[in-house]
């Protein structure tokens, strides 16, 4: 759509009987004669500013016809009427939108882009450069390759478990206490005294009875009186 049938809309939804402005001015009769007229004055001014426009695309605005929407923007930012206020702001919007230059909006963002990428390279540099100097690699294929690291600590593996821990979802067959067998390949699991799997991660022993081995039995002090619990034993 053309400059100058943009600006004929905004003429027409000025002069409109349902425009907000007047159905809100409504409410008082010299503010309404206030908000009529410089409604009218408006569109007659986008108006005369459409036909050149017209005329000029697509070249530059005229200078007459943007004083004129500047005039209609200052007398609506100068009224007392929000709507007015906030119509000068739309105005002073495509003020500033026919001065800058056709470019310039991929031209900023083109600017911010580089700038966003400056600063990756200028801080993923600095780690670059930090890991290379303090040997992170060298310590990553330490760990790595450390047979500590392969193996599992304690309660972080499955304590007992009726799937093969090598075969998911294949069962296994229990044989003993904390001992199962696989199916498939017949290798014993025993729980309690640890196991290594196929990929040479070794799981130590654990036992689930461990978890309340160093819970004392309290239950008995339920039952006792404060002088029991005190150490006053009249009895004896």
């Amino acid at each position: 759509m053309k400059l100058s049938q943009k600006l004929l809309m905004v003429a027409s939804w000025l002069e409109s009987s349902e425009n907000d402005l007047l159905v809100k001015a409504e409410q008082n009769e010299e503010c309404l004669g206030v908000v009529a007229n410089a409604l009218v004055n408006a569109a007659e001014a986008l108006k005369a500013g459409a036909a050149v426009v017209s005329e000029l695309e697509p070249a530059i605005l005229s200078t007459e016809a943007l004083d004129e929407m500047a005039a209609v923007a200052k007398a609506f930012d100068e009224s007392d009427d929000e709507l007015l206020q906030k119509q000068a702001s739309v105005l002073d919007e495509i003020l500033l939108t026919l001065a800058a230059p056709r470019n310039s909006v991929g031209e900023y963002k083109m600017l911010e882009n580089d700038r966003i990428e400056q600063l990756k390279k200028r801080y993923q540099g600095t780690k670059e450069k930090h890991d290379e100097m303090n040997k992170i690699s060298d310590s990553v294929k330490a760990i790595e390759n450390s047979p500590y690291y392969k193996a599992y600590r304690p309660l972080e593996a499955p304590l007992s478990t009726r799937s093969c821990p090598d075969h998911p979802g294949v069962l296994c067959v229990r044989i003993g206490d904390s001992q199962v067998q696989c199916v498939m390949d017949k290798k014993i699991y025993d729980y309690s005294a640890g196991y290594t799997l196929l990929s040479g991660r070794h799981v130590p022993g654990a036992d689930v009875a461990m978890q309340t081995k160093s819970l004392n039995d309290q239950g008995a002090l339920i039952f006792e009186t404060r002088d029991q619990k005190l150490g006053l034993n009249h009895d004896q």
